[in-house]
């Protein structure tokens, strides 16, 4: 026998962790050989502030910020110094 393990991430506002545990649980139930044993539970809630999200969004969702359109708008200046005697 062999288990396998597979990570889920969900992004929300607000989600329902006992509805999504049971739609994920039933549907592999479902779709998998009779007899394969399944465990669904969620691992915790992580909050973000804004920074991380920004960081996270990208690490695990693959969506930076340019997909997002919240990327800083600053524009390039040149500044040049100048030696007072």
């Amino acid at each position: 026998m062999r288990t396998y393990d597979f990570a889920v991430a969900i992004a929300s506002d607000a989600l329902d962790t006992e509805v999504v545990e049971d739609t994920i649980k039933q549907s592999l139930v479902d779709g998998l050989p009779e007899g394969t044993l399944v465990v669904v539970k969620a691992q915790g809630i992580k909050d973000y502030s804004e920074q991380g999200w920004k960081v996270a969004r990208n690490r695990k969702f693959g969506v930076g910020v340019k997909e997002a359109g919240d990327g800083h708008k600053a524009k390039t200046t040149k500044a040049t110094a100048e030696v007072v005697s």
